[in-house]
């Protein structure tokens, strides 16, 4: 089953649609790669399925991943060999199904004693059975001189030899995107900045939500059969809402902070895995996008929020250990962004470490019904949902209905080679590059930035834009490759976006503030 532009007939609006249906069988709250999963499982299996996300699609969370599709290669540390298994089943279907967005990457792992041959041989052998048929790669081990060729930026200094395996990398928010298309092409109503104020309860049982909309502060009720809570980081907060008299303390948030660089700092086409840093933690050195990002693996913190901010010895920490491997010293000056991602990890009682905390996803249900569904990691959304859904069905009872989400191929999918950045849309690009014709324009939003005014266009019209913080953080990534570049842009791109909306000059000028002031977080001091 392969969705693509040309299938959409009258394409799907979802800023002009008018809610027409107030009852659904499932209402999922949340609009990141959790929520989607279960999105796209639901329409897929049948069930009439309303979305709501508070803020945009991936705000929080899945926007501001490591970009990584994988097993989770150090897990096996831990032997915990159902969730790597778990983990590359899913990589090989994201990677088919989104074509697209996800490719097959090569990663590096760097040696420096013999012990260490021996254990990653150990690993990646395993690795690769633990994949079985759907293996995506064969890995190897190097010598200090093929390691060296392969990854010449590395200082030779530290190195005896390597080991490279094969995982995969995507664009998290492009996928968001694709997923929300898909879901809606399933016949899915997805929507934006509404947020859920208030359960809605029928003989002690959550029967629909009470929803403001944060853009018109109008107020609205949808009705469901069962309410699914898939929020991630915020995951208790809506817990407290359906269940007022309990304090639930289910998910513990962890923060990984990335640093974009040029490519040129680290020219390689591997990603290269750091596997333990003088702190025991992961780092890794991704090429993406024509840039290179570099983060480390979480740490803890109190509280979940939407902006996350960097903290001051993470950056200094990442800049110290590329350095330790890099033959090519940075500073602060070279950064061209950073961003800051929170995880939703399963939260034990016995534990405040979030390094041991497991990626295991769980699926809880209240006393009044309302379903949430816990951890995971971006890779397994697809199993995320299926194994909500199922969990639906045979909760309440309802008529097992077959998964096709497997072999499900996303909205855009096409094996053509489309050049960046166009290639992120797959045969939507065509609806671009007409665009591109009909306005007689191919300009660049920003001659730093790769991407093309007839993109903003085309998103505002299709992908639910609603700010130009939507454009410049999310259906491109603006902010990340060079945040400098991003806020120079802005004015452009909020006339683009006022031009098609019918806005004036005045919400011109607001959004250039209030994305001035978002952007500040991705900019280093």
């Amino acid at each position: 089953m392969n969705i693509g532009i040309k299938q959409l007939g009258a394409a799907v609006d979802g800023r002009k649609s008018k809610m027409s249906k107030q009852n659904y069988d499932l209402i999922i709250i949340g609009g990141g790669a959790t929520g989607l999963g279960c999105a796209v499982e639901a329409a897929s299996r049948g069930y009439s399925t309303l979305l709501l996300e508070a803020c945009d699609y991936g705000k929080g969370t899945s926007s501001k991943s490591t970009k990584l599709v994988h097993g989770g290669i150090r897990y096996l540390a831990n032997l915990d060999f159902g969730l790597v298994h778990e983990g590359l089943e899913e990589r090989y279907y994201f990677l088919n199904n989104a074509s697209h967005l996800a490719q097959k990457q090569s990663y590096l792992i760097p040696m420096q004693n013999i012990s260490e041959k021996v254990k990653y041989w150990i690993g990646t052998t395993l690795y690769d059975l633990l994949a079985g048929k759907r293996s995506i790669g064969k890995s190897k081990i190097l010598t200090a001189k093929e390691t060296l060729e392969q990854a010449p930026d590395l200082q030779a200094n530290k190195i005896t030899g390597g080991a490279i395996y094969y995982d995969g990398q995507f664009d998290d928010t492009r996928m968001l995107i694709t997923l929300v298309k898909t879901f809606e092409q399933l016949g899915g109503k997805a929507l934006n900045y509404h947020q859920v104020t208030k359960f809605v309860e029928h003989n002690d049982k959550i029967s629909g939500v009470i929803v403001q909309d944060k853009l018109t502060n109008q107020t609205k009720q949808f009705n469901a059969k069962v309410v699914i809570n898939a929020t991630g980081t915020f995951c208790d907060s809506i817990l407290d809402l359906a269940e007022p008299h309990t304090r639930h303390q289910t998910v513990a948030a962890a923060q990984g902070t990335h640093l974009v660089f040029d490519k040129h700092i680290f020219d390689s086409a591997h990603a290269i895995l750091v596997p333990k840093t003088i702190d025991g933690r992961v780092l890794f050195i991704l090429p993406w996008h024509n840039k290179i990002v570099v983060g480390t693996t979480d740490v803890k913190v109190e509280q979940p929020t939407l902006e996350p901010q960097a903290q001051e010895q993470e950056i200094d920490f990442i800049l110290q250990t590329l350095n330790q491997y890099s033959k090519h010293q940075v500073t602060r000056k070279d950064i061209k962004s950073v961003f800051c991602g929170q995880r939703p990890l399963v939260k034990p009682n016995h534990t405040q470490n979030t390094a041991k905390i497991s990626r295991k996803h769980e699926i809880r249900a209240t006393a009044n019904g309302l379903i949430s569904i816990v951890g995971g990691k971006w890779t397994i959304y697809r199993r995320m949902g299926q194994d909500t859904i199922n969990f639906i069905e045979n909760q309440h009872g309802w008529k097992s209905t077959p998964s096709i989400s497997s072999t499900l191929k996303l909205f855009g999918a096409t094996n053509e080679q489309l050049n960046y950045p166009l290639s992120g849309y797959g045969t939507a690009a065509t609806e671009i590059k007409k665009i591109q014709v009909e306005r007689d324009n191919y300009q660049l939003i920003h001659p730093n930035l790769p991407y093309l005014q007839a993109e903003i266009i085309y998103q505002t019209h299709y992908e639910h834009v609603k700010t130009i913080e939507d454009v410049l953080i999310r259906r491109t990534r603006s902010i990340f490759l060079d945040a400098k570049a991003a806020i120079e842009a802005a004015p452009l791109v909020a006339k683009l976006i006022a031009k098609e909306l019918g806005y004036d000059r005045s919400w011109e000028n607001n959004q250039v503030q209030i994305f001035a002031t978002v952007a500040k977080h991705y900019l280093i001091k």
